[in-house]
């Protein structure tokens, strides 16, 4: 038995004065023989014991009610031991939710911050018997159940936790928090408790969702949650946050230039810094970053020439520091033997430069003849000559200033771009809005990203500039990189505005008026890119500007990119469609570690399609597709919000849960004292004032009958002791 507020036992001790008002009316009163009330004792006197007995019961009931007031007002509570004594079970249900997202595998001394949440469960688990139900719960980007409301049991329990270790994905708390509140109700036991185990990661619990905070209170309802911070001062991070092509080409013999962009993460500045780029496992590039300075990012080219075809592996190092999970990016580059590119001219001409295409010709492919190889092969024919030609040889379609098709070829290149293929459409003086605008449509889908309006002229005689709208688009990478006089250089006279499509995003702009001047839109498998500008001069300088190649050998490299180069992050579903030689019904997945998942195929408008719902590692995916194919390869990397691993300390932690009822046991906080102090049965408050009021009920409702059963007596006693003093004085009289 233990009592919260043992101060007011004291309060006990007003027990004496119900006894010492009993004792004090009993000589209250002085006595004064008289003979009336001589005889209305004796008349009364049959009932004396009786009354006397009452009283004693009265009083015992005061006393009663004002011991168990005055008891309720300590709080006294059951120990877990001290439960048997009454009847009780002290068994402890225990859910362990451990936090196992990579920021834990942080290293801020000689241990990581996940070694040092495995030091905390056990401390708690130390505070158990065996037997005691436990449930323990590794969080990431999803939660996984290792054990269910068994049987606690050290040796046991010590082969898990050794097998545990941090997972490289970010934590989802909302989605963990929902099935930590489901294994907490499901324990059966007197006293349940929750322990969150997490470095406090600032990212994710200085504003908790709403959602978070419903389920912690919820939790709390039922289970007492200890939330067990394992966050350390040391919050020192590189980590990369980026790696894709900036420029160039996905060609055999051609170089491309990738960018990896790096952040410092910690609170000082980083000098020195290594970025070593491997392709194919073989180092081709090596960096140094001279100073990042705290908080900032750093932006390092790497450049590589590929020489040979299919899928080559990139990846990127930093060198190690405390957390190694965000040293390293990975990225697929799928090379092609050749390039082919059509080229539709809707104002044609014989004349040097006259034609809608031939500056896009020069710009593509600058040198012809043998020198410009067979990587890239330009072909232009007239607009009214689109119709021979299968679509099916070429990897991209640019129409040019093209007034007008027929509805089976817009509805041939729309199946080409769902089947893959990529289309870049230039605008000019030749397109009618309304018209085009109702041609590009077919079944009710558009092919267009954004509906064309009216002409602009800009008021302006030097024109307007571009500028980019979607930082960190490939076909806008490019142009970033470029000095910003180079780029302020190319000038539009006219232009189409539009309007955005539904599905549609504007990449480049207009500067000052943020008309959209290249928009995409992605159409099953394949992209649209319309320039609402012309690919000539008539309507801008930009074809003579130097940025109008790099931009582009950009929009047909991000046009001819397979759907496998794109890199995913651990958790999210790899989704690939299948080369058409594949017939088979399972296709093999081989993870980094080698290990293989098998994958059902499925169709879908008449695409074979696999998806590998949960990858759960770093690295590059094999899928295995048909027998003599080289394998579709895809790279897999971490999420890089969780590399912030700012934790959050003290006064912070009490903010944070400022309406959570949780109990924050920091690192370096006495574990067993706290849990052990905490561990207590039902607090018996609500019993005690619950009984001692029920007793003051029935003492009123007592005192209340005997007083009035008294009252009824004495009335009822005075006619005869009236009659009794009468005859007694009649006796006297007639002895006289």
């Amino acid at each position: 038995m233990g009592f919260l507020n043992s101060a007011m036992l004291w309060g006990t001790l007003a027990v004496l004065l119900p006894i010492a008002i009993h004792l004090l009316n009993r000589y209250r009163h002085k006595e004064i023989d008289w003979a009336a009330m001589e005889l209305l004792r004796r008349a009364l006197v049959v009932r004396a014991r009786q009354i006397r007995i009452e009283d004693i019961l009265i009083l015992i009931l005061r006393c009663l009610a004002v011991l168990l007031i005055a008891l309720a007002m300590a709080r006294p509570t059951l120990t877990a031991s001290g439960a048997k004594w009454f009847g009780a079970e002290s068994q402890v249900g225990v859910v362990i939710a451990i936090d196992a997202s990579y920021s834990m595998a942080h290293r801020p001394g000689v241990n990581t911050r996940f070694d040092r949440a495995l030091t905390r469960v056990r401390a708690a688990l130390e505070t158990l018997d065996p037997g005691n139900p436990l449930s323990l719960v590794v969080m990431g980007s999803r939660p996984r159940i290792v054990l269910r409301n068994v049987g606690y049991d050290e040796a046991r329990l010590e082969k898990v936790l050794a097998k545990l270790s941090p997972l490289p994905e970010r934590l989802n708390l909302e989605l963990c928090f929902e099935e930590v509140e489901t294994l907490v109700s499901e324990l059966r036991a007197p006293v349940r408790e929750c322990y969150v185990v997490t470095d406090a990661q600032a990212s994710t619990w200085k504003e908790l969702s709403e959602k978070a905070r419903i389920a912690m209170r919820e939790m709390s309802t039922v289970a007492r949650v200890f939330y067990l911070s394992t966050a350390s001062e040391n919050a020192e991070n590189l980590g990369i946050t980026g790696f894709g092509l900036a420029s160039g080409t996905l060609r055999k013999a051609s170089m491309a230039r990738y960018v990896a962009a790096v952040r410092n993460f910690g609170r000082q500045a980083q000098e020195k810094v290594t970025v070593g780029l491997t392709v194919n496992g073989s180092p081709v590039d090596q960096r140094v970053i001279d100073r990042i300075p705290a908080g900032k990012d750093a932006s390092v080219p790497l450049f590589v020439r590929f020489d040979r075809s299919g899928d080559s592996r990139l990846s990127v190092r930093l060198a190690p520091d405390p957390l190694t999970t965000d040293n390293v990016r990975y990225a697929v580059a799928h090379v092609r033997d050749q390039v082919r590119v059509l080229c539709v001219d809707g104002e044609p001409s014989d004349e040097p430069f006259e034609g809608e295409t031939a500056f896009l010709e020069t710009a593509l492919a600058p040198r012809r003849g043998a020198m410009a190889g067979p990587s890239l092969v330009v072909k232009t024919v007239p607009w009214l000559a689109v119709s021979s030609q299968r679509l099916a040889d070429y990897q991209a379609v640019v129409l040019a200033n093209v007034p007008n098709l027929r509805a089976e070829r817009v509805a041939a290149l729309q199946s080409y771009v769902q089947q893959g293929g990529g289309l870049v459409i230039f605008l000019g003086d030749k397109m009618i809005p309304r018209a085009f605008n109702a041609r590009m449509t077919e079944n009710g889908a558009q092919l267009l990203p954004a509906t064309l309006k009216a002409l602009a002229n800009p008021q302006d005689d030097e024109g307007v500039a571009m500028e980019v709208e979607m930082t960190g688009h490939p076909v806008a990478r490019g142009l970033e990189a470029v000095p910003a006089e180079l780029l302020n250089a190319a000038r539009f006279f006219q232009y189409f505005r539009t309007d955005v499509a539904k599905g549609g995003r504007t990449i480049l702009r207009m500067a000052g008026t943020g008309d959209p001047l290249l928009v995409e839109k992605t159409l099953g498998r394949g992209h649209v890119l319309l320039f609402t500008s012309t690919a000539d001069r008539e309507w801008t300088n930009l074809a003579v500007n130097p940025i109008y190649p790099i931009l582009l050998q950009q929009m047909v490299t991000y046009l001819t990119r397979q759907e496998h180069e794109r890199s995913f992050t651990v958790g999210e579903p790899i989704q690939l469609v299948l080369p058409r030689q594949s017939m088979r019904s399972n296709v093999m997945f081989r993870d980094p570690t080698g290990k293989d998942h098998p994958i059902q195929v499925t169709e879908r408008n008449g695409q074979r399609i696999i998806a590998h719902e949960r990858p759960d590692v770093t690295g590059f995916y094999e899928a295995r597709y048909a027998a003599g194919m080289s394998p579709l390869v895809t790279a897999v990397n971490v999420d890089a919000t969780e590399s912030d691993v700012q934790s959050l300390v003290g006064s912070q932690l009490t903010t944070a849960f400022k309406t959570v009822p949780v109990r924050i046991l920091a690192w370096g906080e006495d574990m067993d004292l706290a849990i052990r102090a905490s561990r207590v049965g039902h607090e018996l408050w609500r019993v005690l004032l619950t009984i001692g009021l029920a007793v003051l009920v029935l003492e009123s409702f007592l005192a209340h009958r005997f007083s009035r059963r008294l009252t009824g007596g004495v009335e009822a006693g005075r006619p005869a002791a009236r009659e009794q003093l009468l005859s007694t004085h009649e006796a006297a009289d007639a002895a006289g």
